[in-house]
């Protein structure tokens, strides 16, 4: 049995990957199972793979583990290319914060960081319909992006793997699953239902997240021999 640490807080990303990897002989440690906290490691790279890549490998360093990280998003054909790397925290960089923008801040005093998540999401959402506002469906196409980055218990990198998942902008949220921007996506050649009102089983088949796993798993089953 070999452990693989996530360096991640999001239940719906650790459940995902826990559902791919059943029946392998790998254990994947959370922050929560540590039993602490993890040190806020600053995503400043310009690209998804680099933000990756930078928090598994101080992850590594940090449990002594093989340690896993994401680094995921949104982006907008019609918004060239954003959110992108921003995606997390697209809102925040409003110059003149509204409430909206300010609740994350206050839920994660307050209520905790699932609280703090939600709130963050909200106020991203409500970014994303105000920048494509009047903007015609034909230019509402977009794309999820993930970069999954496997570092050893030294810090180096032992794979990364990335995932797309085209789709479109819908004009109103439907759903209660997911998280992020999945009630306002609609992926491609499905039919017509956003992520959030697909069923775990249907998302992992076609998302951007469910595909960057899939290509990684092989390498954490060579991991486990």
């Amino acid at each position: 049995m070999i452990e693989v640490f996530f360096g991640t807080t999001n239940a719906g990303k650790l459940r995902e990957l826990r559902r791919l990897v059943a029946g392998l002989p790998v254990r994947v440690v959370s922050p929560v199972d540590l039993g602490r906290s993890l040190p806020e490691v600053e995503e400043d790279g310009e690209t998804f793979r680099e933000n990756a890549e930078k928090k598994a490998s101080a992850y590594a360093r940090l449990t002594g583990l093989h340690a896993l990280a994401d680094d995921s998003g949104l982006a907008v054909d019609a918004l060239r290319g954003a959110p992108g790397v921003r995606s997390a925290r697209w809102s925040e960089d409003d110059a003149l914060a509204s409430p909206a923008c300010a609740l994350p801040e206050v839920a994660a005093h307050e209520l905790g960081p699932e609280a703090a998540r939600h709130a963050r999401d909200a106020a991203n959402n409500a970014k994303l319909l105000r920048e494509l506002e009047g903007c015609e469906a034909s230019r509402r196409g977009g794309e999820y992006v993930a970069v999954l980055a496997l570092a050893r218990p030294d810090g180096t990198i032992h794979a990364s793997v990335d995932g797309r998942c085209r789709g479109r902008i819908v004009a109103a949220p439907r759903g209660e699953g997911g998280f992020g921007y999945d009630p306002y996506f609609a992926p491609d050649g499905g039919d017509g239902r956003t992520m959030a009102e697909l069923s775990p089983a249907e998302k992992d088949a076609i998302s951007h997240r469910g595909e960057a796993f899939r290509k990684l798993v092989p390498v954490i089953a060579g991991l486990a021999g």
